[in-house]
Order: structure tokens, then C-alpha cells, then sequence
């Protein structure tokens, strides 16, 4: 079976001025007028998606207080498995 890529092709409208000024710009960069195109709509949508949080506000809160934290020294090394069960008994014991 032969692998296509799936392609969506759509008609769109251009005033005369407005088409040559897009081609013309886009020859400018060494690109065909789809080429041109597929770029501004690639280059729009990436600044909207990283304008997307991904975390909420308390999440972000913290992992700020974390990193202060880290940056105080309160924080515990775990090397081990041992290590670990011995910290969360102690965990435990506070509890």
C-alpha cells in the first residue's frame, strides 16, 4: 500500500493588487505563492498556540514554590530504594 499525504486544496480569492503584492513578496523569499502562504498561516497559528497556557495557576504557583525551595537547600537527595522507604517511614511517623 502506498503512503499518501493528505493534502486539502482550497480556492481563495485575491484582488489583482493584493495577489501581486503577496507574489512578488513571496518571490522575495525564494518561495512559490501556496509556499508563501502555507508559511503566514503556519507562523500565525504557532503564536496563537503559544500563547495557550499549559498549566493552571495554582500548578504554576507551585512550581515556583518548589523551585524556591530547591533554591534554599529544602529539598532531599534520594539515591536509593532504600533511601526512599526509610524517607516515606519517616513520612509516615509525622503523620
Amino acid at each position: 500500500m502506498q503512503s499518501q499525504s493528505k493534502r486539502i486544496q482550497k480556492l481563495i480569492t485575491f484582488s489583482p493588487q493584493l495577489y501581486s503584492l503577496v507574489k512578488e513578496k513571496a518571490e522575495r523569499l525564494g518561495l512559490s505563492f501556496p509556499e508563501y502562504l502555507r508559511l503566514l498561516a503556519a507562523s500565525d497559528v504557532k503564536k496563537e498556540v503559544e500563547q495557550i497556557p499549559m498549566i493552571d495557576e495554582e500548578t504554576e504557583k507551585r512550581i515556583g514554590e518548589s523551585l524556591e525551595a530547591y533554591r534554599k537547600g529544602q529539598y532531599t537527595t534520594i539515591s536509593t530504594k532504600e533511601e526512599l522507604e526509610k524517607y516515606l517511614k519517616n513520612l509516615n511517623k509525622k503523620i
